[in-house]
């Protein structure tokens, strides 16, 4: 199932210097919008958590998270 997609006004898109600020709830929701499934969620949470792209707020801020 696609999921719907509103495109963003140009000034509330980030940059990309710019890192976004997520609830880890929030990262994994919008993921799995788009994802086909749950490997396909988890592979892209890991990888935009260990590159940076996007930072945790929230009660998993300060939390360290490993992957295997």
């Amino acid at each position: 199932m696609a999921a719907a997609v509103t495109p963003m006004q140009p000034e509330a898109r980030a940059s990309y210097d710019e890192v976004l600020e997520v609830t880890l709830w929030e990262l994994v929701w919008a993921v799995s919008q788009v994802a086909d499934n749950e490997v396909e969620v988890i592979a892209t949470v890991a990888h935009m958590l260990d590159s940076g792209s996007v930072r945790l707020t929230g009660n998993f801020r300060d939390c360290p998270i490993h992957f295997r």
